[in-house]
């Protein structure tokens, strides 16, 4: 902990540039347009390809009344479509991408994706900017909007990017902190993004929100190309366009979380891993929340915005308490954590499910808070049953799949969605819950795991001394084992 602390302060004093500014700038101007890319699609659809009234269609997500709530169960169906087509198309493009660029980043570095994603941002806002600009395209147009991120790879490879070079800048003992300290600051950004975001589309309009957007980008891209140094430590200098299209790791990065390890250290990454995918595909979920909030509750942008920022606030304070706090100090291990958190994720999803009131909706959000963290204890917890050089390999698996799930999630959601508009749009909620469930059990047999674990190799998972970097001597007969095996291969 005390190491920690120290290179926060040397980071301060100017020693060690520290890559969360730029990111925090990054994600305060993605969050600034996200719900603002929602409801200008929402926008141009009601006039622009359905033919209402524009003057009508501008109230959509500002005015709540009879008017607006009549229009809104014609609009949404159709956005909704346009929605999920969008989705469909980045997805495959990210999954094709992504396999080629995440194991480049293990020999070549980390830092040229990352800047190549906020270079993809940064051109995506300025064609979200002629979107907004020109008053009559249609709004099939944003299926190009997001072109130039999902070929950059995507958000799903910029984040697995992003983990790995925290795990190359962090020790295993503070691992986890530093994922959630991490968490914070991007949580931070996303509130005041998501807070100022409607505020500033009634104050101004499309065209100033992007282009503040557009200033902010421009501003960490900097940082990050002048300021941020690259995260690992033994790089590859040639032959780099080659390495980007070798099919070769692609294969090694797919071998990479069956390979034979020490203990059980493959059964609970395998099992880990399943466990994120399940839980990527109730990620479709979270793209109907601002229509199933709009159309069962009427919320309007400003109010849902409100909502979305006081859960990022209680997901922040439930980071700290239960990273800090539960993990770090009181030294609770990751899978217990995560176990109890899945509980609360079923009962949150059937609360809003049920919720006929938006206070329960509130409840729900509060009933989230030992949730937090999840996300950083599971990469944490990942980091540990692998080696150092091949954290990105696994990362990168789990984007392949969360971007192949993402289609199937979505139109599986949005058909459910679509279908139950009328008589129950919370509805969808359920499925999650039963998919949250899934999660339990999964937990449950990784702790088993874990306790009938009785060799030395496995309390680095519950210890995490500082000799944990050292290798044991059953790791490297276990890596004598893989070396012969791949050798007789």
């Amino acid at each position: 902990m005390y190491s920690f602390f120290q290179k926060r302060k040397n980071q301060r004093m100017g020693l060690t540039p520290t890559i969360e500014i730029p990111l925090f700038l990054a994600t305060l101007g993605y969050w600034l347009t996200l719900n603002v890319n929602k409801n200008i699609l929402v926008y141009r659809t009601c006039y622009a390809l359905l033919h209402y009234n524009q003057s009508d269609c501008a109230l959509l997500g500002i005015v709540n009344n009879n008017m607006t709530r009549e229009l809104e169960k014609h609009v949404q169906p159709c956005a909704n479509n346009i929605s999920l087509d969008e989705h469909i198309i980045h997805s495959v493009l990210s999954s094709l991408i992504g396999l080629f660029l995440a194991p480049w980043t293990d020999k070549f570095g980390r830092k040229p994706i990352l800047i190549a994603g906020l270079l993809g941002g940064l051109i995506s806002l300025g064609l979200h900017l002629v979107f907004a600009a020109i008053d009559n395209l249609t709004p099939w147009f944003v299926l190009t909007l997001s072109l130039p991120v999902f070929i950059t790879g995507g958000r799903a490879t910029f984040l697995a990017t992003i983990s790995a070079y925290l795990v190359d800048s962090t020790s295993k003992t503070e691992r986890g902190f530093r994922m959630g300290v991490f968490d914070i600051f991007m949580t931070i950004a996303a509130v005041v993004g998501n807070a100022a975001s409607s505020y500033l589309l009634v104050a101004t309009n499309y065209i100033t929100v992007y282009c503040i957007s557009i200033v902010l980008h421009v501003m960490a891209l900097a940082l990050l190309i002048f300021f941020i140094p690259e995260s690992l430590r033994e790089r590859q200098h040639v032959n780099k366009v080659r390495g980007l299209l070798s099919w070769s790791n692609i294969a090694e990065m797919m071998k990479t979380p069956f390979k034979r390890r020490q203990v059980s250290y493959r059964e609970i990454l395998l099992l880990a891993m399943f466990c994120i995918l399940v839980g990527d595909f109730a990620i479709g979920e979270e793209r109907l929340m601002f229509f199933f909030l709009r159309r069962k509750f009427h919320w309007t942008l400003k109010h849902y915005n409100w909502f979305s920022s006081a859960k990022k606030l209680l997901g922040m304070t439930g980071t700290f308490l239960v990273v800090y706090l539960v993990h770090t100090v009181l030294k609770v291990r990751e899978s217990l954590i995560i176990f109890v958190g899945f509980i609360f994720y079923v009962i949150s999803f059937v609360l809003m499910a049920l919720a006929n009131e938006s206070w329960q909706i509130y409840l729900a959000a509060v009933l989230d808070l030992p949730t937090s963290g999840q996300y950083a204890l599971t990469k944490s917890l990942l980091s540990k049953v692998v080696q150092e050089d091949e954290i990105a390999k696994i990362f990168a698996v789990l984007s392949l799949g969360s971007n192949i799930l993402g289609p199937v999630s979505s139109a599986a959601y949005s058909a459910l969605y679509n279908r139950t508009i009328d008589t129950n749009p919370g509805l969808y909620n359920l499925v999650s819950a039963v998919i949250s469930a899934i999660g339990i059990l999964v937990y449950i047999t990784i702790i088993i795991i874990e306790k009938r674990s009785s060799e030395p190799g496995f309390v680095v998972l519950e210890n995490e001394t500082e000799n944990e970097d050292v290798p044991t001597t059953e790791e490297n007969t276990a890596d004598v084992v893989d070396q012969e095996e791949s050798d007789s291969e």
